[in-house]
């Protein structure tokens, strides 16, 4: 029997949506068919998906939940703060934003990183683009005051805040605090910030006209740990201290995912915006694939989807490697961007997929946890930066002498 080829120019691959990209042959789809076979009820379903990733990997196609990029709302006039932006999921984030129009100031640790993300979008989308690069250590929380009561100085306002540093962390840590860095990064580092920026939000709200600014805090499925089978290493203590510290490290990241839905959901939406009636909404969102970093290690998330199995079947048989980021920046731009997070009032929502809302285990859906937690969180960082770190919740944005945007 003879092997029969299918060249990459045969006219079945040009059809398959137009894309240069996407080489699949025959036998590659029937063997997709058999293995849903067992469960025909399913095939409609997994081939309207199907369909819709393959029309998502065009090269167009700046965000990738809509179909073209004119499908994302103009965002001219408006301003972005995206911190871990200069790489992986952040750095598409802000690409995406930067393309429609957005003001975006990248904040990240890594000034080589920040130049050449400015640089390579730039690059792309002309020279006039609005984004910049500010140099800040989230762990630091004296620097993170420093930073970001300076941005809330300068800003005229502040539309998205968008904070999604520490989710490629791959080792246990602890910062200059002696806290350990998932919690002190993922959580109370952004806390902070969004304490410090909560008056040029408020302020924004009340903008006529203007849609209402959003607090978007990244909570991968799962950190990227090492693998066991992966350790050069041929002594088995070492083995297994290496497999002790991946657990040790698995349980501090879930507890600090757990800190932070609980903090988005008991705290700032519901102690602060409901409180206060700020129309301000604050978010959790879980990368639909958890690969924050084109360079690292893909993680399987908790919440297993039937698209994140399509994106699977496609990342094997597609050529497009940045693919996995723009992928995973969807459910991101999606929470910051689409009209249905106040239409459906997603106020302290939970979001693991685009339009799809996680279920909190255990202590993140006690709400009776909130008040304590809250309490923690301000103490800890009163104990490091002074007893009046904390800007007053309610305390109204001051006129600055560089705003002269008048609203």
């Amino acid at each position: 029997m003879h092997e029969q080829h299918y060249p990459q120019s045969s006219s079945f691959q040009a059809t398959i949506l137009c894309q240069k990209d996407i080489y699949v042959r025959p036998d590659q789809l029937l063997c997709l068919v058999l293995l849903f076979r067992p469960r025909l009820d399913i095939i409609d379903i997994y081939a309207g998906i199907f369909s819709t990733k393959l029309k998502m990997r065009a090269r167009d196609s700046y965000f990738p939940i809509f179909q073209s990029p004119e499908d994302m709302p103009n965002l001219q006039g408006r301003t972005a703060i995206v911190t871990g932006g200069a790489c992986g999921i952040g750095g598409e984030i802000a690409r995406a934003l930067a393309i429609h129009k957005c003001r975006v100031i990248m904040v990240n640790a890594r000034a080589k990183q920040g130049t050449e993300a400015v640089s390579q979008i730039r690059k792309e989308v002309g020279q006039d683009a609005a984004i910049e690069w500010r140099y800040c250590d989230m762990t630091d929380l004296i620097q993170v005051q420093e930073v970001f009561s300076s941005l809330c100085d300068e800003l005229p306002r502040l539309d998205l805040c968008i904070l999604g540093s520490g989710i490629d962390q791959a080792h246990f840590t602890t910062d200059l605090h002696c806290i350990d860095a998932y919690f002190g990064m993922m959580w109370l580092g952004h806390f902070y910030a969004s304490n410090l920026l909560w008056p040029l939000l408020r302020r924004t709200s009340r903008i006529t006209g203007a849609p209402a600014p959003r607090v978007i805090f990244e909570a991968p499925g799962q950190q990227r740990s090492k693998s066991v089978a992966d350790d050069s290493s041929s002594d088995e203590e070492d083995i297994r201290r290496t497999a002790y510290d991946a657990e040790v490290c698995s349980e501090i990241f879930r507890r600090s995912r757990t800190s932070m839905i609980l903090g988005v959901r008991h705290g700032l939406a519901e102690r602060i915006a409901k409180r206060h009636h700020d129309n301000i909404y604050a978010i959790a969102v879980q990368p639909s694939k958890a690969l924050s970093d084109a360079s690292s290690h893909p993680r399987r998330d908790s919440h297993w989807q039937p698209s994140d199995l399509c994106d699977h079947v496609l990342d094997t048989l597609s050529k497009d490697d940045h693919f996995t980021v723009r992928s995973s920046s969807r459910i991101v731009l999606y929470a910051a961007t689409s009209s249905d997070v106040e239409n459906e009032y997603l106020n302290g929502a939970y979001l693991v997929d685009v339009g799809v809302s996680g279920r909190e285990k255990d202590l993140a859906a006690d709400p009776s946890l909130g008040p304590g937690f809250w309490d923690i969180s301000e103490r800890a960082i009163k104990a490091v930066v002074g007893k009046d770190a904390m800007v007053p919740w309610d305390q109204e944005w001051v006129r600055s002498p560089k705003d002269d945007v008048s609203a």
